[in-house]
């Protein structure tokens, strides 16, 4: 799980999300993430999506969406949103949505706490979520004034063999 943490993430879900074979690194990460003590209770989560992924969120709800990669987010919305500054700087988004996802306590979810990070958990790659409510925020703070937010609130979908969508690219899922 350290090396998820510590920016192994980004390569565990590039290898995820394209669907390419697992290395060391990734089997780990699939191998450690059933033995981690399960999480209830909500999260958030701060990500980008493209326009169409915000497309495919505005088709209503009780859509089924899926992340083929591992999706960290925090107990406390504070340090979703830190979470998010502090990467938004290092890694530009042109052209990208910033999506706040809030996983409700039916989301099933992983601790991934530490000393580092101690309100970690993880939607384990491929969850299929419900979408239960969308909506758009406007900052008014100084630094975010005009700036639209999108707000989604996941549940765990119920089984069924409804159509799964990207959470990011709004593409639908094979």
């Amino acid at each position: 799980m350290i090396e998820f943490i510590d920016s192994g993430h980004r390569h565990i879900n590039e290898t995820l999300r394209n669907a390419l074979p697992p290395d060391e690194t990734v089997q780990g990460f699939l191998d450690t993430l059933p033995l981690m003590a399960d999480y209830t209770g909500t999260s958030y989560r701060v990500s980008h999506i493209t326009r169409t992924g915000l497309a495919a969120l505005q088709r209503g709800h009780a859509r089924r969406f899926a992340d083929l990669g591992a999706q960290y987010a925090f107990v406390l919305p504070r340090n979703a949103a830190a979470w998010a500054l502090r990467t938004a700087s290092a890694y530009p988004h042109d052209g990208l949505c910033e999506l706040y996802s809030i996983f409700d306590e039916s989301v099933p979810q992983k601790n991934l706490s530490s000393s580092r990070l101690a309100d970690l958990v993880v939607v384990p790659p491929a969850s299929t979520l419900c979408l239960k409510a969308l909506s758009f925020v406007v900052g008014t703070a100084p630094a975010r004034a005009g700036r639209t937010r999108v707000v989604a609130h996941f549940g765990r979908a119920e089984p069924s063999c409804a159509a799964r969508y990207d959470l990011f690219s709004g593409t639908r899922h094979r």
